[in-house]
């Protein structure tokens, strides 16, 4: 026989859930709308590395533009062991190959392949900044046939500020936690460990509190000038990126819709 119509006082709880479905996946595929011209990556010393390596890997031809976004080093030209080297690049709004309605901020660094370097090869020259999913997801090519001289996009994610949370800081620092440093010592170092700026950087970064030696918080920066910037009234809440999320928010708008087919039937 027929399907009976749905009773009259379900139909306003039905439309609504139709609605929530609709918000939640437009929400999830759309990581952000636009970028901002400043970022900093925390890039970490290792052993038998100079400064020019180091620009050069962002694409800027003189190590000494470098100098001042880093008042705290002695000599720009000079950095040893365990020394963070701050390095500016445009965080942009962009958009997965695989999945154009996927969007993330992320400066995507042109690197020319050299033979047989592969993604993991070429992530562990960005010293964590990015991994070789992470490049895998966002280049192209499969994992095990890079061609020779190729340009692989290099990804490294980034923040331009959550108006939600605070309209005090629109620079931020991609900073990369290496064996002993947590969200909390790394705020120390950078005079932001009051109660309330922590509380602050927690929502900068959900889920990181208790992590230690990897993954990747945004902390704010201050400008060389040594001034914060404020996030313009323009900016909102997707001008904040993380990987991760993006990861999620794939699964999460890709099922919301039968879930609630499934709810309704």
């Amino acid at each position: 026989r027929a399907m009976e119509a749905p009773p009259p006082l379900f139909l306003p709880f039905l439309l609504l859930l139709l609605l929530l479905a609709s918000n939640t996946a437009t929400a999830a595929r759309d990581g952000c709308s636009e970028g901002c011209d400043l970022a900093l990556a925390s890039y970490y010393v290792t052993k038998n590395m100079n400064v020019t390596f180091i620009a050069q890997l962002f694409g800027i031809s003189d190590y000494r533009a470098l100098a001042k976004y880093n008042r705290g080093l002695p000599r720009i030209d000079y950095v040893t062991t365990g020394d963070r080297v701050d390095v500016p690049f445009p965080c942009k709004c962009l958009a997965r190959p695989s999945d154009p309605a996927s969007t993330y901020l992320a400066a995507s660094i042109p690197y020319r392949v050299v033979t047989g370097e592969t993604y993991a090869s070429i992530a562990s020259n960005f010293n964590n900044l990015t991994t070789a999913d992470w490049l895998q997801a966002t280049n192209s090519y499969p994992p095990n046939n890079i061609p020779d001289d190729a340009i692989v996009n290099a990804t490294v994610n980034c923040s331009c500020g959550d108006a939600g949370i605070s309209t005090d800081y629109s620079l931020f620092r991609t900073f990369p936690l290496r064996d002993w440093d947590t969200l909390a010592s790394v705020a120390a170092t950078r005079d932001l460990s009051s109660p309330e700026q922590m509380d602050t950087l927690r929502r900068y970064n959900p889920g990181m509190d208790g992590a230690t030696g990897s993954g990747i918080v945004y902390i704010p920066a201050k400008d060389p000038d040594g001034s914060y910037r404020p996030l313009k009234s323009s900016a909102g809440k997707k001008g904040f990126s993380r990987s991760n999320s993006r990861k999620c928010c794939g699964w999460c708008s890709g099922t919301s819709l039968g879930c609630l087919v499934i709810l309704v039937l």
